[in-house]
């Protein structure tokens, strides 16, 4: 097994970290995650589903056997306060390759 290959029903603990924006840290605006290794396999964490670390990374509890097998990707959605969009948001989209594996076991 390599290094980056975990057992499908596996619990690890997912850190997402986000460098400050503008001078905003995570804790000052909401973001979602998406969790998949396939589209039709998606666990979706809220920012309140996550647990805080520090101002810039929070941890994501995942469970393996909700996602199926193959390369975890995440898909971040982070909604920053900015005055010039009609809602006070700006939407930021980030698409992320973890390097981590899910295979069977035997």
């Amino acid at each position: 097994m390599r290094a980056n290959n975990i057992y499908l029903g596996t619990e690890f603990k997912l850190n997402i970290s986000i460098a400050p924006i503008e001078s905003m840290t995570m804790d000052d605006y909401d973001f979602s995650v998406k969790v998949f290794c396939l589209p039709r396999e998606v666990i979706t964490f809220e920012k309140s589903d996550a647990i805080r670390v520090d101002s810039n990374n929070y941890i994501l509890p995942v469970n393996t056997g909700l996602v199926g097998t193959g390369r975890i990707k995440c898909e971040v959605t982070a909604h920053i306060p900015d005055g010039d969009f009609h809602d006070g948001l700006r939407t930021e989209v980030a698409c992320i390759d973890t390097g981590i594996d899910i295979v069977k076991s035997i």
